[in-house]
């Protein structure tokens, strides 16, 4: 008998580079996992979780910690125990003081490189400096639609959406940016289009990002008063 091409779906999980204070005396969370492994906090993404929000549940879970969420930093494959698995990681910034850890472990961002047990997680790591700005704000615009969005809300700590044209649209962000406090608003796709096209022209952007949003997607933006640090496409 013969059998086709093997595959296994993978294990899919979320977790962050956790990060407190600021320019050299910024600290990056590394903690030992149950194999032994130095790596970041992260845990498996739960049935209709979205991985902003799993991100932030097992990051919390893991180190006892209330975190701020920030852009997506990339992903890492590898297996476990013969099974594949893919975990995505955010920075985040923590909000609230934690007691100290046998193994969770607060270092430079040179030292953590060297205590972590993946080159992938190396590679991760090398994004905060990139994509993490303090004091960024988090505006999400989100295409009108029957469909939830609670879970990446609540990972952002947004409470509800607001509707708005274009001028509020501009002004709910720019007090986002500003403050650095979250904020989103739904829309119809014509209006988060534009809205979208008119901030990355008020602000220094990144790389050119599509924009087109599927029914039930939005787009989370990552920003200062005068810079777009990074823009995410997520579907709700």
């Amino acid at each position: 008998m013969e059998f086709g091409p093997s595959f296994s779906a993978p294990v899919m999980a979320a977790g962050a580079v956790l990060w407190r204070g600021a320019g050299e005396a910024r600290e990056v969370a590394v903690m030992r996992a149950a194999t032994g492994e130095w790596c970041f906090p992260k845990g498996r993404i739960r049935p209709g979780e979205h991985m902003t929000a799993a991100a932030v549940r097992a990051v919390s879970e893991s180190t006892g910690q209330v975190v701020r969420l920030g852009p997506w930093l990339g992903s890492t494959s590898y297996s476990r125990e013969g099974w594949p698995e893919r975990a995505d990681y955010f920075a985040a910034e923590a909000d609230s003081g934690a007691a100290d850890r046998d193994d969770l472990l607060w270092l430079a961002p040179c030292r953590a490189a060297d205590a972590l047990s993946r080159p992938d997680d190396v590679r991760i790591l090398y994004g905060l400096e990139r994509r993490a700005a303090t004091g960024a704000g988090c505006f999400l615009l989100v295409r009108d639609g029957s469909y939830s969005t609670r879970s990446i809300l609540s990972a952002y700590g947004i409470a509800e959406e607001r509707g708005a044209d274009r001028e509020r649209g501009l002004r709910i962000a720019g007090e986002s940016f500003e403050t650095g406090r979250p904020a989103a608003i739904r829309a119809e796709l014509e209006i988060v289009q534009e809205l979208f096209g008119e901030l990355c022209r008020r602000r220094l952007g990144p790389a050119p990002v599509e924009a087109t949003v599927p029914d039930g997607g939005l787009l989370v933006l990552h920003g200062t008063h005068d810079r777009i640090v990074a823009v995410e496409r997520h579907l709700a």
